[in-house]
Formats: structure tokens, C-alpha cells, sequence
């Protein structure tokens, strides 16, 4: 599936499940897809506006930038990451799609 037509409802029932991030030369760091939800559509997108919300637990605090995300069934993606919190050693990130 191409990044660009990755749809709120394509991953709206992978909430629970492992996205893996694969980078060369690194062990691969677990994230769960925590939460996917509409954002408002204000500039009248074709395809509606979405947030991931993914967590990690117990892997270090990952910078903000794009990373190779792999899921059983969407495939390998190219995801921006941005960190928004963290509760003792789980961390969230978030990902926009507009």
C-alpha cells in the first residue's frame, strides 16, 4: 500500500497491533498503534485527515523524523514521528496524515 493512500480506514482496526521500525544497523524498536482518530478536514482534502498515536515501552525516547515502520499487513511506511509524551518508561508518538 502506498503511503498516500494509507486511510484512516485502512488502519482504524490496527489499533493493538506492532508497527516495527527497521533501520539499518539498528535492532528493531516495537511501537503499538495506541489510538488512530479524524482530524478536522479544513482544507477539503480529498482524503480525510487522520492522527496515529503509537507507544513504545521501555526503548529509549526516539528523535522527531520520518521512519521505516513495517506492519504485518500494511506493509513497510515511511512514518514522521513526533514524541508527545511519556508515562514513566512508555513513550507516545504521534503521526499526522493530511
Amino acid at each position: 500500500m502506498e503511503l498516500e493512500l494509507l486511510t484512516l480506514d485502512a488502519v482504524s482496526d490496527k489499533i493493538g497491533d506492532a508497527f516495527v521500525i527497521e533501520e539499518a544497523g539498528s535492532p528493531p524498536i516495537e511501537l503499538t498503534l495506541a489510538e488512530a482518530t479524524a482530524v478536522r478536514n479544513f482544507a477539503g482534502l480529498q482524503r480525510q485527515p487522520f492522527s496515529l498515536v503509537f507507544t513504545s515501552q521501555g526503548a529509549p525516547v526516539l528523535l522527531q523524523r520520518a521512519y521505516a515502520l513495517r506492519h504485518a499487513t500494511l506493509g513497510l511506511h515511511s512514518i514522521f514521528l513526533v514524541p508527545v509524551g511519556r508515562d514513566g518508561d512508555t513513550v507516545s508518538y504521534q503521526a499526522l496524515f493530511n
